[in-house]
């Protein structure tokens, strides 16, 4: 019996792994195609003569190499600010009083329903007036409240099944709060760690609306804003446009493999 649910589990995680590579494999195709050649009627259909030229004029037609650093930056300083906000502020709110607690959720649940639409413009506004819409500054914003309400409620729930015990007793020793959730919280949630740095990179680094209204130098645009200018050359460059989305996608396809092979490892360790 075990073997046959292990064989049904091993067939349906076969299953969603092909569909979900199914996309990247289509722009790995299409990336070794001739650039400028016709769109084929079968995308997935090995071309007569495989190349690299595509990847060669992604770099060559836009600043490509930069494009990446810059957003290679941007998600590694995104997800530590956003680790660090979000656990503190879970680990806050544990040490609030039963009533707070719910009121500090509700007020998170509320804020996650709020359409990112509705605050682009008035964020914009403020960092208008404090002069600084023309940096990176804003983009990094969101990490300062954990990048998304959802990250504080996963940290706030797993610190509620740490105990309050050893946390009196590091009080009674005389640890402050900070240093409470630094040496003895932060260290048992690795699981929920690895989750929100997981999440919160693939969101920095597919950021582009909030890179498109800040950011104006060349030398300082992301890796989706570059795309997005190879989008522009049209349909008859479509091998480029493939090869620029490979790029893109490479880097969050090994980010969540190593994210899985991380979890297998804490599979077995409690958090508490």
């Amino acid at each position: 019996m075990v073997r046959v649910r292990w064989g049904f589990r091993w067939m349906w995680s076969a299953l969603a792994g092909s569909v979900l590579l199914a996309p990247f494999l289509w722009m790995l195709i299409g990336s070794l195609r001739t650039p400028g050649a016709a769109i084929p009627v079968s995308p997935l259909a090995w071309p007569q003569a495989p190349g690299l030229e595509a990847y060669r004029r992604v770099f060559e037609w836009v600043p490509m190499a930069s494009g990446l650093v810059n957003s290679v930056a941007l998600t590694l300083a995104g997800v530590v600010l956003s680790v660090l906000c979000a656990s503190f502020t879970g680990f806050a709110m544990t040490r609030l009083s039963p009533e707070r607690q719910l009121r500090a959720v509700a007020l998170l649940v509320v804020a996650a329903s709020i359409p990112l639409t509705a605050i682009w413009v008035p964020r914009f506004v403020l960092f208008e007036w404090l002069g600084l819409s023309r940096s990176v500054l804003p983009l990094l914003a969101p990490a300062l409240y954990g990048a998304s309400p959802l990250f504080v409620l996963l940290y706030f729930v797993a610190m509620r099944r740490l105990g309050s015990e050893q946390f009196d007793a590091a009080r009674l020793d005389g640890l402050s709060l900070p240093a409470q959730w630094w040496r003895i919280a932060l260290p048992q949630l690795r699981p929920t760690t690895v989750a929100v740095a997981t999440l919160a990179a693939m969101q920095f680094w597919g950021g582009f609306l909030e890179p498109l209204l800040y950011l104006e130098r060349e030398r300082e645009l992301t890796a989706p804003l570059l795309l997005h200018a190879l989008d522009l050359l049209g349909p008859t460059q479509w091998a480029v446009l493939m090869a620029g989305a490979a790029l893109l996608t490479l880097p969050v396809l090994l980010a969540f493999l190593a994210s899985q092979g991380l979890f297998r490892s804490l599979d077995h360790r409690p958090e508490n």
